[in-house]
């Protein structure tokens, strides 16, 4: 097979051809909004039918795809969040429910963007260790052990209205 770096990123997606790549898409689609991973299944469903992994690359293509289609379904939603926030910075009325849940968007963000830019290298490179089945499977089974421990320990009476900026943030950094 010939190399499928270009520039240092892994790019095997290429040698899949058409029919795996949907197919992919396909299982990207299915378990974006489920809480699993997945990235993890873009790793995992390739491995288990043979193929090679499609790289990280791939992985932040249909990263991108998944966040078209959920700012399509959701663009009214998101419109006028973004109305009313700028509504809000207007009126200065820094306590509008728009511009605090906008606000804690942009917050909780922040962590995956400085994770993003440390880690770059690590994990846009071929053959990045973080692609590994092995850490896959054990950070699927430790998120799996934390979604149960929250649901059996968690009272579930907050509202979202009640969240502060440290609560966007901590969502941030899980």
């Amino acid at each position: 097979m010939a190399n499928v770096c270009t520039e240092g990123v892994d790019t095997g997606f290429v040698a899949l051809g058409y029919a795996k790549v949907a197919a992919l898409g396909v299982v990207q689609g299915i378990t974006e909004l489920l809480p699993i991973s997945s990235t993890a299944h873009m790793r995992i469903v390739p491995a288990l039918l043979g193929w090679r992994d499609p790289g990280s690359a791939f992985s932040a293509a249909m990263q991108l795809a998944a966040l078209a289609a959920v700012v399509s379904y959701f663009w009214s939603d998101i419109w006028g969040l973004t109305t009313g926030s700028i509504n809000a910075i207007v009126k200065r009325d820094f306590r509008d429910k728009s511009f605090r849940f906008a606000l804690g968007i942009v917050v909780a963000t922040i962590p995956i963007i400085v994770f993003g830019l440390l880690f770059k290298k690590l994990l846009n490179t071929c053959d990045t260790p973080l692609r590994g089945l092995q850490v896959i499977g054990i950070s699927c089974i430790v998120m799996g052990v934390l979604l149960v421990l929250a649901q059996l320990y968690c009272n579930h009476t907050r509202k979202a209205e009640s969240a502060t900026m440290t609560d966007f943030l901590i969502v941030g950094l899980a």
